[in-house]
């Protein structure tokens, strides 16, 4: 049995997940890290374990590193998995020092290039990037999901001094980055961005998004708002967005929130 956890703010993790799970059989699962912090702390017994994340300035979200800390792995296997749009930097050197402090070994590490989707800083993709992009996860996610099978191991240096420097400084900063996240006037109140957010940062107030600074900056509300209604900073309201076209939202909401939307629990592609 494998089970697969993941954290995903636009759907390029899960979708990962979803093509590593797809060739692993009936006995893998995927369970959203969002859902399981909903619940008391828990043990991983499967064979084999894999973590997967994005890089958010060269880290891991918080929410990971709060799950991986609390979560009781006993499981032999342990591999980390980290998908990336511009440079995964030192999330996966993150992920075993992690782990050492829980004296563990992590098994493997893998990176798996995606798509950039801090579009406030590096605007939005173009068509050609896209596709190539698609093309380099596509291809990572299926070599990821082989050397999960053959249950590979590797090895990755723990310490990457520039990486650990620069993702001090945005955890530092991160609860007054949040500040940079306004709605727009044409925002209609869907609450797509509420549901969608990973670490439940967004609530509805007088049907207006509000930030809180639980916020990740995974980019999801800015990414799936229908209406382009949620810019970060001086970002173009009419900038086009990005999510992953095999992803759809729904799948990225948290548990609670699928079963009071009366979402079934087992949607397209999970194995609850």
């Amino acid at each position: 049995m494998v089970t697969l956890l993941f954290f995903s703010g636009t759907g390029n993790t899960l979708w990962a997940a979803k093509q590593i799970a797809q060739p692993l059989g009936e006995g893998a699962e995927v369970l959203n890290i969002a859902s399981e912090m909903l619940k008391p702390p828990g043990i991983i017994a499967a064979e084999k374990a894999v973590i997967l994340f994005p890089a958010y300035a060269f880290q891991m979200p918080d929410m990971v590193r709060r799950f991986i800390l609390r979560t009781e792995f006993r499981s032999p296997y342990i591999a980390a998995l980290v998908t990336y749009g511009t440079d995964p930097g030192g999330a996966l050197a993150e992920a075993r020092r992690l782990f050492r402090k829980k004296k563990q070994a992590l098994s493997y590490a893998g990176r798996i290039p995606a798509v950039e989707n801090f579009i406030p800083l590096f605007g939005p993709p173009g068509k050609r990037t896209v596709e190539k992009r698609l093309a380099l996860q596509a291809a990572a996610s299926a070599e990821a999901a082989r050397a999960v099978a053959e249950g590979r191991a590797n090895r990755v240096w723990s310490v990457r001094p520039l990486a650990a420097f620069i993702s001090t400084l945005f955890r530092l900063g991160k609860r007054f980055f949040v500040r940079g996240y306004r709605a727009l006037d044409i925002c209609n109140g869907c609450g797509i961005c509420a549901r969608v957010c990973p670490a439940g940062a967004v609530t509805l107030e007088n049907g207006r998004p509000v930030f809180s600074s639980a916020c990740e900056h995974c980019q999801g509300c800015l990414n799936w708002c229908p209406r382009r209604a949620i810019r970060y900073l001086r970002m173009k309201p009419d900038s086009p967005r990005w999510h992953h076209p095999g992803v759809a939202a729904a799948e990225l909401f948290r548990e609670e929130l699928r079963n009071e939307s009366g979402k079934e629990d087992k949607i397209r592609g999970w194995k609850r």
